[in-house]
């Protein structure tokens, strides 16, 4: 009986990951017993490798712009543990975590064993709790890859991927083609798709797993196009959408707004939701999403990035040059194990005139020494700091009017680094009270 939540998120990291041949059979067994809350939910399912978050932002602000009551399921979080199961942008509360945890646990009982990983745990607490408060729809997040996520159990109205590409080549497949395979596997019987992915070779593979699924398939690309991306924002139209404004950066994030929209136009013309155009209009521009090329300070300027794979970088790139083309861009970097921080770090030498390495409090991250030993390239400054809290601090204060802070690398990292900063502003808020005050 749990009656902390410490207690719940240790018993939900002692699970760990599933290990052995997988399938989804033990979480319908359990799910039966729960009596399937997550048949009584409508919902959207989106994978891919990058952008996932982004996309789910995206339909969510729409959806609650047009009045509905919208879960949404993601992950990591950013700060507390609840966000990864919002209903309107409310996290999951303590209680509610304790009080599903505590009537999952009870109905696992020996049934916890190596087919069940944390995140399996997690996404059968989310199905309680979306059923439970009968909202009007959810948008689901793949975890890693598709065919064999936990997500994976639901069958949504219409599905998206983003796009694949090199993350989790251990588990999901050495070559772009096995990666999309599992991604498709997300595909259900006569379940649209919906992709901004544009390879060739691999739309040929989304093309056939469609037509053996009975499925359409839909590249909202095709109808869009990109209009620019400013310090204001980021514009473009789709269909007879014109000049849709984004308060986000990037090619990227066109991308990602085209593939929500095309999937929000779906569903008006089903007629499975009632959203006006205002509605879509206003909650795209509404979106944010924390991590995602965030101003967390702008005088001086600091940017918070989760680009944490080699297509992040590129984009991240991309939206800098775009956005900020005369500012010296100073680098503070962390990376998983998982990730090709080698390439990562070249790509950032390009436009970086100082790159520190650090690591946050994940214990898997890789050691500062190591990334230094990584960055091959001469007339550079590149530095090594132990403390992420303190170079973090000393390089904002040491900031010219010219230069600027970009904070990226692993998602977790970002999480650490944007509660810090929050601290900071705090903190600043505070003392200059107190000195009007006095």
């Amino acid at each position: 009986m749990f009656n902390k939540e410490s207690d719940v998120r240790d018993w939900i990291d002692g699970f760990g990951y599933s290990s052995g041949l997988r399938t989804l059979d033990h979480l319908r067994i359990v799910l039966a017993e729960l009596g399937n809350p997550h048949d009584k939910l409508k919902t959207i399912h989106v994978a891919g490798t990058n952008g996932k978050g982004s996309t789910v932002a995206f339909l969510h602000h729409v959806l609650v712009c047009s009045g509905l009551q919208v879960g949404t399921f993601t992950s990591p979080h950013m700060i507390s543990f609840g966000e990864r199961m919002s209903i309107n942008g409310e996290p999951l509360t303590r209680v509610s975590l304790i009080k599903y945890a505590n009537q999952i646990a009870q109905i696992l009982g020996d049934k916890k064993d190596d087919h069940f990983s944390s995140f399996d745990v997690i996404t059968l607490i989310s199905f309680l709790h979306f059923a439970q408060h009968e909202v009007d729809v959810v948008i689901y997040e793949t975890g890693m890859g598709g065919r064999l996520d936990a997500t994976n159990v639901i069958t949504p109205l219409v599905c998206g991927i983003t796009n694949v590409g090199h993350d989790h080549a251990e588990i999901l497949g050495e070559t772009q083609l096995a990666r999309a395979l599992e991604k498709l596997g997300i595909v259900k019987e006569g379940i649209p798709l919906f992709t901004t992915e544009e390879d060739p070779e691999l739309l040929a593979q989304f093309k056939q797993t469609c037509t053996e699924k009975n499925a359409t398939l839909n590249l909202p690309l095709h109808d869009a196009e990109f209009i620019r991306t400013v310090s204001a924002g980021t514009l473009f139209h789709f269909r007879d959408y014109r000049f849709v404004k984004l308060s986000m950066h990037g090619q990227h994030q066109f991308k990602n707004a085209t593939l929500a929209l095309a999937m929000i136009d779906y569903l008006i013309n089903q007629g499975l939701f009632e959203i006006d155009i205002e509605a879509i209009y206003k909650g795209l521009d509404l979106t944010s999403w924390p991590g995602r090329f965030e101003h967390i300070q702008k005088d001086p300027l600091v940017i918070l990035d989760g680009a944490h794979n080699i297509e992040g970088i590129k984009s991240l790139i991309g939206v800098l040059n775009d956005v900020y083309p005369k500012h010296r861009k100073r680098f503070i970097f962390s990376a998983m194990p998982t990730k090709d921080a080698a390439t990562m770090i070249e790509m950032l030498s390009e436009i970086a005139v100082e790159i520190i390495f650090t690591k946050g409090t994940h214990p898997a991250a890789v050691a500062p020494e190591e990334l230094y030993d990584m960055a091959d390239f001469p007339g550079k400054k590149v530095y090594v700091f132990q403390s992420f809290k303190k170079v973090i601090t000393q390089v904002i204060k040491n900031l010219n009017p010219n230069e600027m802070l970009v904070i990226c690398g692993s998602l977790y990292f970002i999480s650490d680094a944007r509660m810090h900063l929050t601290k900071l502003k705090r903190e600043s808020v505070n003392d200059e009270a107190d000195r009007n005050c006095n």
